[in-house]
């Protein structure tokens, strides 16, 4: 009886609007806030985040593809060029209606992380988890369904140099994007 009642109550916590379909969608993102071991790595331009989704009821899985520019401050305190940092990731994602249009979000998935220095001995890839939550409101465009959306990501991953030396330290990102979803 209890399982019942407990089945009863997921399913009724997971029913929302019927909304289901494919989407593309584009952010811009803050500086993303970088920390890494030596604390010398910051980003240089806004992040920019393409995506592509699927979404059931209140679930999605979401691909996504993204990146910006990395700069590097020397011993001396000058900053100088360090690179490109690119983030390929994979979610599961959960909508929560607020109602009018409004819904709650959170995001949980696996990512890899790519930094190719403008020196070929920095360059480095590595493995890791993403995870963030935010906000969307629904569009009725006529032809099709799209929302508008922030959210805040966190990405970290394990990093390992791509040449002889395979140095290693722990990468994370902190980003505030603002985007746009479109139904195809």
């Amino acid at each position: 009886m209890k399982r019942a009642a407990l089945a009863i109550g997921l399913l009724a916590a997971t029913a929302g609007t019927a909304s289901a379909g494919t989407y593309l969608g584009i952010g811009i993102g803050t500086l993303p806030a970088v920390s890494e071991d030596s604390d010398r790595i910051d980003s240089d331009t806004r992040a920019l985040k393409g995506l592509i989704g699927m979404r059931w009821g209140q679930w999605s899985v979401e691909g996504s593809i993204g990146g910006n520019t990395l700069v590097r401050t020397a011993d001396n305190g000058l900053i100088n060029p360090f690179g490109d940092f690119y983030n390929l990731g994979a979610a599961a994602k959960f909508n929560l209606p607020l109602g009018n249009n409004f819904e709650a979000f959170g995001r949980l998935g696996v990512n890899h992380l790519v930094v190719r220095g403008e020196d070929e001995r920095f360059n480095a890839s590595g493995n890791g988890l993403q995870f963030g939550a935010g906000f969307e409101y629904k569009l009725n465009l006529g032809v099709g369904a799209g929302s508008i959306f922030v959210d805040y990501m966190i990405n970290r991953a394990a990093m390992t140099g791509d040449n002889d030396d395979r140095f290693e330290y722990d990468l994370t990102t902190r980003t505030w994007m603002l985007g746009l979803t479109l139904g195809i």
